[in-house]
């Protein structure tokens, strides 16, 4: 019971003091919004690599049609990877109404290889990635490009938003998102990148070509992102966070517990490759914090005594999440109802248990292909 109390209070403290620092490095952002004033042209190229997308591309090239960004000064790549429905067909006929939509075949298998080839045929000085079921508002790439005119950065790294939360599932998956959100953003904040999403990246292609030489994880089937944030980082790369709802994209919640734990384990499984010590340090806390407010409640039920450990546990870690969930909700337009945040809390550290140890011993999984 001693030594359950002594690693207590060793790992609460240093967990509330990250997700303190997270909050006040959010706070610290300034958020931006577009004036449509660009001084100066900055060409573009979007690249989106897609396998089994049909039911999405319509919808994404309708949306980067409506752009208030000069369709002159971009190009949207699509990169099929190895697609086994009908949605590379639907692109060719989709292509012969915009001459800035072009359409490639990865010379690889995967994503990552699909993303590569991508840039290698991008010409674009600025690469924005994104995905084919992500959306976005008209202002999306106006707003990047001021961004990147103005502080003139390697990396933009920005929000991207869960919609749904209509059932129990997908609200929990937004709460989660929304916590992996305010950690991007915040780590930037201050100054201590540590993770981003290929959802919503901007970087410049020289930067990219130089970074990827440092770049780990290529044995994975996801990851491109965060470990390309973290060669740049280990570069001295510039990486800037742009808060704007004008340039958040959106996604949507899996449908299923299978899925969401599946994809979960696919992002997690990652983090034993990390080399950035800030990252490493930070998954760590947050792992080990949460292990123990799940073993503490487990060895509560066998010795009452622990009971009283828990608790004090799980109140510190709680209005820490708190702190931290509710800095962020309004931006990301996510409902925290005090009742789903208790019940979410309790659930928490079991999930993050459970979606940890699966990513060590389940081969990762992604769009019917395993990785090793």
């Amino acid at each position: 019971m001693e030594y359950l109390l002594i690693v207590s209070l060793v790992l609460l403290p240093a967990y509330s003091w990250l997700l303190l620092m997270f909050g006040h490095g959010w706070h610290r952002l300034k958020e931006i919004n577009t004036q449509h004033r660009l001084s100066g042209n900055v060409f573009i190229s979007v690249i989106v690599p897609y396998r089994d997308e049909a039911g999405n591309l319509e919808s994404l090239i309708h949306e980067l049609s409506r752009q208030r960004f000069s369709h002159h000064h971009l190009e949207v790549i699509m990169v099929d990877d190895g697609s086994k429905d009908r949605g590379p067909e639907k692109l060719k006929r989709i292509q012969e109404k915009y001459s800035w939509l072009r359409l490639l075949s990865s010379d690889g298998s995967g994503k990552k290889d699909a993303l590569r080839y991508g840039i290698s045929r991008a010409t674009g000085e600025l690469i924005v990635t994104t995905d084919a079921d992500c959306r976005f508002g008209k202002d999306w790439l106006q707003t990047i490009a001021e961004a990147y005119v103005s502080s003139n950065p390697d990396m933009i790294v920005m929000p991207v938003e869960m919609v749904g939360g209509n059932s129990v599932l997908e609200n929990f998956q937004q709460i989660d998102y929304l916590a992996m959100q305010m950690v991007t953003a915040g780590a930037i904040g201050e100054g201590r990148p540590v993770i981003c999403s290929g959802a919503n990246l901007a970087f410049k292609k020289k930067s990219f070509l130089e970074a990827s030489r440092y770049t780990e994880g290529r044995d994975y089937l996801s990851g491109d992102d965060v470990f390309l944030l973290h060669a740049f980082k280990r570069l001295g790369f510039k990486v800037v966070y742009l808060k704007s709802a004008q340039a958040m994209v959106r996604t949507v919640p899996v449908k299923s517990v299978k899925d969401f734990l599946l994809q979960r384990m696919r992002w997690g499984g990652k983090s034993i490759r990390y080399k950035d010590r800030f990252t490493l340090i930070t998954v760590l806390i947050i792992f080990l914090t949460n292990f123990v407010v799940a073993f503490l409640l487990c060895a509560s039920f066998r010795n009452v005594g622990v009971l009283l450990i828990w608790a004090a546990a799980f109140l510190i870690k709680m209005l820490s999440d708190w702190y931290l969930l509710s800095s962020g909700k309004s931006f990301f337009s996510v409902t925290l109802s005090l009742l789903h945040f208790l019940i979410y809390s309790l659930l928490y550290p079991f999930y993050i248990v459970v979606a940890a140890i699966g990513s060590l011993v389940t081969k990762e999984r992604w769009k019917q292909r395993k990785g090793k």
